[in-house]
């Protein structure tokens, strides 16, 4: 499974692709829904990230 640096940089390529998409599109309404698509994944990464730099590993128990 990716970890979250992993995941958060295929959000952040799948919304520049989704930008790209919508300067490349002819149609306003897919250009709309291109761009909240790659400002959706834009905030995917965003809450990947602060959630790594949250994360605490848990700590064993020492052994009795």
């Amino acid at each position: 499974m990716l970890d979250a640096w992993h995941r958060a940089e295929h959000y952040r390529e799948f919304a520049q692709e989704c930008r790209h998409l919508a300067a490349t599109t002819l149609s306003s309404q897919m250009k709309s829904r291109y761009l909240r698509m790659a400002r959706d994944y834009t905030l995917l990464a965003d809450l990947e990230e602060r959630a790594r730099a949250h994360y605490k590993p848990p700590t064993p128990e020492p052994v009795p």
